[in-house]
């Protein structure tokens, strides 16, 4: 059984993305990255059993996240997602995409390292 926890970060501004990556490998997490939310969900549906958590930032210039959150629970409903975001999301329209959506799937930025590693521990549980 292998130990580290596979993430999939999908964020298209270069530092976030840099950042988190950094953050969970130094906690011990095996992270894929990507800028580009398309290259991403074609990674992700040809195993989409391979990751253990994705994390979405909503703000994305390819495409919007909540619809990258619904393509990828389309491709595995048991998948756990967190969205990534320095906005106030707007919870009900959220829903409306993607019905699964709950409020404590949000990681709120800024946020601290410690903060961040236990959100991503307790969601890989």
């Amino acid at each position: 059984m292998r130990n580290q926890k596979r993430i999939l970060i999908i964020d298209d501004d270069f530092d976030n993305r840099r950042l988190t990556k950094d953050i969970l490998q130094f906690a011990g997490f095996e992270t894929y990255d990507f800028a580009s939310p398309q290259l991403a969900l074609d990674a992700f549906k040809q195993n989409p059993m391979f990751y253990d958590l994705v994390i979405i930032d909503t703000w994305l210039d390819e495409l919007d996240g909540r619809k990258v959150y619904s393509d990828i629970k389309k491709s595995n409903p048991n998948s756990k997602v967190l969205i990534f975001t320095g906005m106030e999301i707007e919870s009900n329209k959220f829903k409306d995409i993607c019905p699964s959506f709950n409020e404590r799937q949000v990681i709120k930025k800024p946020v601290t390292m410690n903060t961040l590693i236990n959100m991503i521990t307790n969601s890989t549980l």
